[in-house]
């Protein structure tokens, strides 16, 4: 959804002060690892806690939409009869790979998978129904609950279970003794998106609330004793359905330092969700100790082509993307001084010890990412383009700073009829 965000922060300094050793730095890149499951989607790869691994979900490849156009129909005749014989064939599948590209754990079926510690669980949202064939909607993912996989025991621990909806991107609490996950219910159509967030205590077999998923009417009742009538006093009563809408939308949420941090939209003037609503007030809040609000973002409207999201960095920080990358502590609420030239590109991703950031970029004006160039912080300088691709997707870094993963198409793989996609690993000192 593209939206645009009101900044209403204001940071002190336009651009930090340069130390003189942190405007020597030099990047020294070299590719670590290229890893493929041919035919396949690569989706959500993460690192895990000490850069050792990758975890990442892969799905057989079914063209859609434009991509779809000019196929011939023995093409989909094929998958229709793979899926016939085999009803999870392009089912979502857990894998966690080495940086040696040997897959070292597997789970099936899931989706946005996440690594303890000690590298021996993942935990992820186990696709309850066969969603071969079908798009990633709010439909085929209702009764998703949260999973935990054992690597070295091979066992399967039930966490959470939805009573409606579904239930999705879980991640380990910073002391490893919990999972939080959020709550997720139709927002957007027929498209998902999270409206709570839960804590399950691993020890007790608890939950605790985080973020309360609350349930209203989307269309206001009239007074008592008004004349009004027809379909708005059908609807106003109306709980479920297209009437369905929620007071507060989650539109992130992960771990920062030793916090939780959420992304909370309010709908503006009254309640309603991401179908009805025109824009958004926005806030940063703290929940892991109950609701703290950080920053205040002002208005987040539908006709807006920023994106509003966090990232993680090192030291107590956040970087919140507010017109464009700008640092809060997390413990003061506070902002902090620029720490660069002012990049608005929000795809940017961040080294966590912010002395890179790696950005998308088009070889061509007008065309879809094709490459990553990695550029320095604190002036902006760029530092290496990384290899060319048919598209790239994405890229995240390790929390040490010196890894960083690439999902694209490679020059030979745009073919649908033999459809590749990589992962490719970059060390960066």
């Amino acid at each position: 959804m593209k939206i645009l965000l009101g900044c209403h922060l204001l940071f002190a300094g336009s651009l930090a002060v340069v130390h003189g050793i942190h405007a020597q730095i030099q990047a020294s890149v070299t590719r670590e690892l290229i890893w493929s499951a041919p035919g396949k989607e690569i989706l959500s790869p993460q690192f895990s806690p000490d850069g050792d691994f990758v975890v990442l979900v892969t799905r057989a490849y079914w063209p859609d939409g434009a991509d779809a156009e000019g196929l011939p129909d023995s093409f989909f005749k094929r998958l229709e009869v793979h899926a016939k014989a085999d009803p999870r064939f392009a089912d979502p599948e857990i894998k966690m790979i080495s940086l040696a590209g040997k897959v070292v754990c597997e789970a099936r079926y899931g989706w946005n998978p996440s690594v303890s510690r000690d590298d021996k669980r993942v935990v992820f949202s186990e696709q309850e129904k066969p969603i071969t064939g079908f798009r990633e909607l709010a439909s085929p993912e209702a009764g998703n609950g949260i999973r935990m996989y054992d690597c070295g025991t091979h066992q399967l621990t039930k966490i959470a279970d939805p009573e409606e909806g579904y239930l999705d991107t879980p991640f380990f609490s910073p002391d490893g003794e919990s999972i939080i996950y959020t709550e997720n219910e139709a927002v957007n159509g027929a498209y998902g998106g999270s409206v709570g967030i839960v804590q399950f205590d691993l020890q007790r077999r608890q939950t605790t609330t985080l973020v309360k998923k609350e349930t209203v009417a989307a269309a206001p009742c009239p007074p008592p004793g008004s004349k009004q009538s027809g379909l708005g006093t059908l609807t106003c009563s109306e709980v479920k359905g297209l009437t369905q809408s929620f007071p507060r939308i989650v539109l992130q949420a992960g771990l920062v330092g030793n916090d939780v941090l959420a992304l909370l939209g309010t709908p503006v003037p009254s309640p309603g969700d991401m179908y009805t609503a025109q824009s958004y007030d926005m806030e940063l809040v703290s929940v892991l100790n109950g609701e703290q609000t950080l920053a205040t973002l002002g208005k987040r409207t539908s006709e807006s082509d920023e994106d509003t999201s966090f990232q993680t960095v090192s030291g107590g920080k956040v970087l919140i993307f507010s017109k464009y990358w700008k640092l809060l502590s997390v413990a003061t609420g506070k902002p902090l001084p620029d720490i660069g030239p002012q990049n608005a590109n929000p795809k940017s991703r961040y080294s966590p010890d912010l002395k890179y950031y790696a950005r998308a970029e088009s070889t061509e004006p007008g065309q879809d990412p094709d490459h990553f160039v990695l550029y320095r912080t604190a002036d902006g300088k760029r530092l290496q383009s990384l290899r060319k691709m048919t598209h790239v997707y994405g890229a995240v870094w390790n929390s040490d700073s010196n890894r960083l993963a690439i999902v694209g198409v490679p020059k030979n793989g745009a073919s649908a009829m033999h459809h590749v996609e990589e992962l490719i690993i970059y060390s960066v000192h």
